[in-house]
């Protein structure tokens, strides 16, 4: 018993002696936010916006009702919502990019079904 007592004292010391890894807020390369209150002010933004770097779309829930889609030079991006499989009580709403493309974003977030503005993580793929 003695010596299952040691080992755990030893995994513990080792664990927390251990410094963590983390990079802090300055070495992080934070994305854009980038706010639209309308579909037309949203297709202006989507299409200027760089491809090869990470953004955060602010957005009505609204813009996601009725699957429309975002047309610009780089493709045409559809906007949809569908109710969360692991937690109905939410939705999960996405800007997919165009198949077969370069340099495009794909976007995604969650909300709860009540929400009136969501934000959606945008990457590049």
């Amino acid at each position: 018993m003695s010596r299952l007592v040691a080992l755990i004292s030893l995994t513990m010391t080792l664990v927390f002696a251990t410094p963590a890894v983390c990079e802090s807020a300055d070495e992080i390369a934070w994305p854009d936010v980038i706010q639209a209150k309308d579909f037309d002010e949203l297709q202006r933004k989507w299409c200027a916006a760089p491809r090869d770097v990470e953004h955060i779309f602010v957005l009505p829930a609204s813009l996601f009702v009725d699957s429309r889609e975002l047309v610009c030079d780089t493709g045409t991006y559809k906007l949809y919502r569908v109710v969360s499989v692991d937690d109905p009580d939410d939705f999960e709403y996405y800007i997919d990019p165009p198949f077969g493309k370069e340099n495009r974003l794909g976007c995604d977030g969650k909300a709860g079904l009540k929400t009136k503005v969501v934000a959606v993580n945008c990457r590049p793929e």
